[in-house]
């Protein structure tokens, strides 16, 4: 006989211990099987070392726009949604938003267009319809950059064993070892190529190592952060507001906003009043002039119209659909509170005229006249899903809208019109802010050059020449023209800036 050992019982395999990155994102944010791609990798390099070369100690221009552009560029081709109309109109609306910098000299217009390019990029990249699920998308972009460390990781591993890496990578070395070689050779040969040459290949200093390096790291992250959420999307809808369930009684929706359209029916009541009662009217019931009367409730005006967009999204929600009564209550409550939203918005962009005309034109008072225009469309959009009863668009195209009415204003050219109108007004009344004229972009140049020879001293203007061509800016090369016509010298004016 032959003696048999001891049964144990095998212990239990314990589980695999789920990575920290997708316990951290959950179900929000898988990574089900992304494959490592080592071309964008290599790619979004290239960007990051030419944003490194290219935007570092030069103002906004042709550059700028040609390394965002290619990040716009990278970060399509890694975009397998990019033929889908949303996402093309996206992208395309995205690099126009982009064109300011070259075109525009003013650069609070190119960066409020660069973010609106970002939002509508973000929003289209990560999949975002809803208020909350787009706000997730704009977040997803620099979050990505930790999601986003796994697919890095297996991409530069894989890097060595890809047949199209090591080819690229010897290319690209033997590339610039030329260029760097015969460039230096002719640069010291011929002035006009070194003046060339020294856009492309800048001096380059110990001091300026930290500035290069962090604009490179910036630019090329920017471009694998979005990479990353092309090619793995999160779920930002799940962050959106549940439905939730419909009062059940009509009162408990209709009353509160009854009476929201009640105070907007007064309010357009008070504004026909004072519209037939004059001037005269208002100063014996108010105390205050026009000027001052408008001015006091831009502002609320505006705020009110974003509340009512808030009302009406909640009661949307909540209003019970069961009957057709409850459908046909519905639109006309919501209905008619939009369209008394409409005349607020008509009534605050009557009042910032009347103010502009009073106190002078600004570019502040632009940007916001713009933004009150787009809030009169974005309640349009909600009038009609609120006829149609079904309004998941309306997020998306008031994003749209609202980066089409960006673009719009960008195309006015805001300094040069904000010039214009002052000089108008100066003509009419003899008021004007030359120290504010005088803070203007190079883009009003060109318009403050038309003044009388008599006048033009009393304004200190930007005709600062266009660098090389990676700095050439539209705006800045007109002021330049336009300067020599006698804005820099001159008698001094009434609120003119010291010299």
């Amino acid at each position: 006989m032959t003696s048999s050992s001891p049964a144990y019982p095998v212990p239990p395999v314990p589980p695999k211990p789920e990575p920290m990155l997708d316990a951290l994102f959950g179900t929000l944010w898988p990574e089900p099987s992304l494959g490592a791609r080592p071309r964008l990798i290599l790619a979004a390099a290239a960007v990051g070392a030419v944003a490194a070369l290219v935007i570092p100690f030069r103002s906004l221009g042709l550059g700028t726009f040609l390394v965002l552009a290619s990040v716009c560029g990278v970060v399509a081709v890694a975009d397998g949604r990019i033929r889908r109309p949303y996402h093309l109109v996206s992208a395309l609306l995205s690099l126009l938003l982009l064109t300011p910098l070259f075109l525009l000299a003013a650069e609070w217009v190119s960066v409020v267009c660069v973010l609106a390019a970002f939002a509508v990029g973000a929003s289209a990249l990560a999949g975002g319809r809803s208020v909350a699920g787009m706000a997730a998308s704009w977040a997803a972009v620099p979050l990505a950059g930790l999601r986003g460390l796994p697919w890095l990781g297996r991409s530069l591993v894989a890097a060595p064993g890809s047949r199209a890496w090591a080819p690229i990578v010897r290319t690209v070395a033997l590339s610039l070892l030329a260029v760097a070689v015969f460039g230096a050779l002719f640069a010291s040969a011929d002035a006009v190529f070194a003046r060339w040459v020294g856009a492309l290949v800048p001096e380059l200093t110990l001091d300026d190592v930290p500035v290069r390096a962090f604009a490179g790291l910036t630019v090329g992250g920017l471009t694998l952060a979005g990479v990353y959420v092309a090619l793995n999307p999160p779920r930002v809808e799940r962050l959106a507001l549940p439905t939730g369930a419909p009062v059940t009684r009509r009162f408990e929706w209709l009353v509160p906003v009854s009476l929201v359209v009640a105070m907007f029916g007064l309010y357009v009541t008070a504004q026909l009043t004072v519209m037939f009662g004059g001037h005269a009217y208002l100063r014996r019931t108010t105390g205050l002039t026009y000027a001052e009367y408008v001015h006091q409730g831009f502002a609320q005006l505006t705020l009110a119209s974003v509340l009512t967009l808030a009302v009406v999204a909640a009661a949307a929600r909540k209003a019970p659909r069961a009957t057709a009564g409850d459908r046909l209550l519905l639109r006309v409550v919501l209905g008619a509170l939009c369209l008394l939203t409409l005349v607020v918005v008509a009534s605050a962009l009557s009042r910032m005229s009347v103010y502009e005309e009073a106190y002078g034109f600004t570019q502040l008072r632009l940007l916001v006249s713009f933004f009150e225009g787009w809030l009169g469309l974005v309640v349009v959009l909600v009038l009609v899903a609120g006829v149609r009863l079904s309004g998941w668009w309306v997020p998306r195209a008031a994003l749209l809208t609202g980066a089409a009415a960006l673009l719009a204003m960008a195309a006015l050219n805001p300094d040069a019109y904000v010039a214009e109108r002052n000089l108008d007004r100066y003509e009419a009344t003899g008021k004007i802010d030359w120290y504010y004229l005088s803070g203007l972009s190079a883009d009003a140049t060109p318009v403050l050059a038309d003044l009388p020879a008599d006048l033009r001293g009393c304004l200190r203007v930007d005709a600062t020449r266009t660098g090389d061509w990676l700095e050439w800016n539209l705006g800045r090369a007109r002021a330049h023209e336009a300067a020599p016509r006698g804005l820099a010298s001159g008698r001094d004016c009434e609120g003119s800036p010291p010299r």
